[in-house]
């Protein structure tokens, strides 16, 4: 954690300005959206909205950044230059609930709920005019948007139906939906896998899609109630919001699995990445933004036993497998060193197959440790081995029970 910063009641949405630097938070329950400098993290500036603005999406073409209103049906757009609403896009009666830019386009796609009744769209407002210039049906009470560059497509999270319709915004159709978790609440473009990463606030799981196949490829597992989510393409990483468990879960998008848990406020729910100092900005629903370094999730290793526990007979051998597993982009050389407690002339031999491992970035590294009781017929008893595993300053140990018995 680098600082927390007070802003308005309800922080709902967050989006980084890389134009000018500044971070843009709404704020769900004073109708404002504040305005943060990167440089100094404080409030610049105060905007007010329209009513319960939820949603943010910066256009790096017009300069200004479009702020969904709940209770206004609108959307309010802000010019970065002078931090005041320049337009006002009304649309219609529903529930505008997020938006993303995309660039290729000039357009922005608004996540437009009908809550209880049919209607369920997205909304396409040109930035050269700032009207509705199209509105496409998708799946059920839509709630997040997020543009994927590479195929020229928009993912949008259909939180009751617990699907995700893929638009290609050459046509302004659904090409596709995607079946994912349990309300699909977040979406991220991971531009350098080609993926999508989708919260799913109620199975506590990311669903990750392929780009190219519209389908999942893997889910993963994260904290309680993940909402917000942001791909950080300075250390290729994917950030998650746990709304329920103040934490925020870094994934890892070579192995897809967690490489850190950053403690946070006590209600995370929207992320976005600031690439000019390289940190994560976290709205906290009280009334602040967690500032996060993206330095201090640095890379690591994990080191594990199977079997962890194990019993054999006395005059015999057998073998574990010593695995290390890449997290958060780790390489490097790691060496491995088994002790055995209590040592002594009757104690178990232990032989590793490698005692150093080279691993590379996402993957895995295996050394088998044999266990041997050969030499020490009289050696009955419990033991706990460790194994060390140390790369540089980075140090991990497991350990493994063992049993010997007489027969």
């Amino acid at each position: 954690m680098v600082t927390t910063i007070p802003v308005g009641a309800g922080p709902f949405a967050v989006a980084y300005d890389s134009g000018m630097r500044e971070v843009f938070v709404a704020n769900s329950e004073n109708n404002t959206v504040s305005v943060i400098s990167d440089v100094s993290n404080i409030v610049v500036a105060t905007i007010l909205v329209g009513g319960y603005p939820n949603g943010l999406a910066y256009d790096s073409g017009m300069g200004e950044v479009f702020v969904t209103n709940e209770f206004s049906s609108s959307v309010s757009v802000i010019s970065d230059v002078s931090n005041t609403v320049v337009a006002t896009v009304n649309l219609g009666g529903f529930w505008p609930l997020a938006e993303a830019y995309d660039s290729g386009m000039g357009e922005v796609f608004v996540a437009d709920s009908a809550g209880h009744f049919a209607g369920d769209s997205v909304k396409v407002i040109s930035d050269v005019s700032n009207t509705v210039v199209a509105t496409i049906p998708v799946g059920t009470f839509p709630v997040a948007v997020a543009y994927d560059g590479g195929t020229r497509e928009v993912f949008v999270t259909n939180s009751q139906d617990d699907t995700v319709s893929v638009i290609s915004d050459l046509s302004d159709t659904v090409v596709a939906t995607i079946p994912v978790g349990t309300y699909p609440a977040g979406a991220a473009y991971d531009g350098v896998m080609g993926e999508v990463f989708v919260t799913n606030q109620f199975s506590s799981s990311v669903s990750v899609i392929s780009d190219a196949s519209n389908t999942v490829v893997a889910t993963v597992n994260v904290g309680s109630g993940p909402y917000g989510v942001e791909y950080d393409r300075g250390i290729e990483d994917v950030f998650v919001a746990n709304s329920n468990n103040g934490t925020v879960s870094v994934i890892s998008d070579v192995s897809n699995t967690v490489a850190a848990i950053v403690k946070v406020g006590a209600h995370p729910l929207a992320v976005a990445y600031d690439s000019g100092v390289r940190e994560v900005f976290v709205t906290d629903l009280g009334s602040t933004v967690r500032v996060i370094s993206d330095a201090t999730v640095s890379p690591d290793f994990a080191v594990s036993a199977s079997p962890s526990i194990l019993s054999i007979t006395r005059g015999t051998s057998t073998n574990v497998t010593v695995t290390l597993t890449s997290m958060n982009h780790f390489s490097g050389i790691v060496s491995l060193t088994p002790t055995i407690a209590p040592m002594t002339p009757k104690s178990p031999s232990l032989t590793l197959s490698a005692t150093s491992l080279t691993i590379t970035s996402g993957e895995t590294a295996t050394s088998m440790l044999e266990i041997s009781t050969a030499h020490s017929p009289q050696g009955d008893g419990a033991y706990v081995i460790t194994v060390t595993a140390t790369s540089g300053s980075v140090m991990h140990t497991i350990t493994i029970n063992l049993s010997v018995t007489k027969t």
